[in-house]
């Protein structure tokens, strides 16, 4: 799957979880409404999205991180 493709699909899974109001690729996560509850939500989907990434523990994450950024990351991740 492409970045773009990915990005997409990520956005969609992240606009259907409670509390999240919007998406914006770009606004930090804080003001997106993430939460401590939504975060374990984001690593089971990013396990689906992103199969090829080996070592989730490599991902940096916090309130200020992007949508954009975390997608970055995990293709940056992924294993040839």
């Amino acid at each position: 799957m492409s970045e773009r493709d990915t990005l997409a699909v990520f956005s969609a899974e992240m606009m259907k979880m409670p509390g999240v109001k919007t998406i914006d690729l770009d606004a930090p996560m804080s003001q997106l409404g993430v939460d401590s509850l939504n975060v374990v939500e984001m690593v089971v989907i990013c396990q689906q999205i992103y199969t090829s990434v080996t070592n989730y523990q490599d991902i940096q994450i916090d309130e200020n991180t992007t949508i954009r950024e975390l997608d970055a990351q995990r293709h940056a991740l992924s294993a040839a």
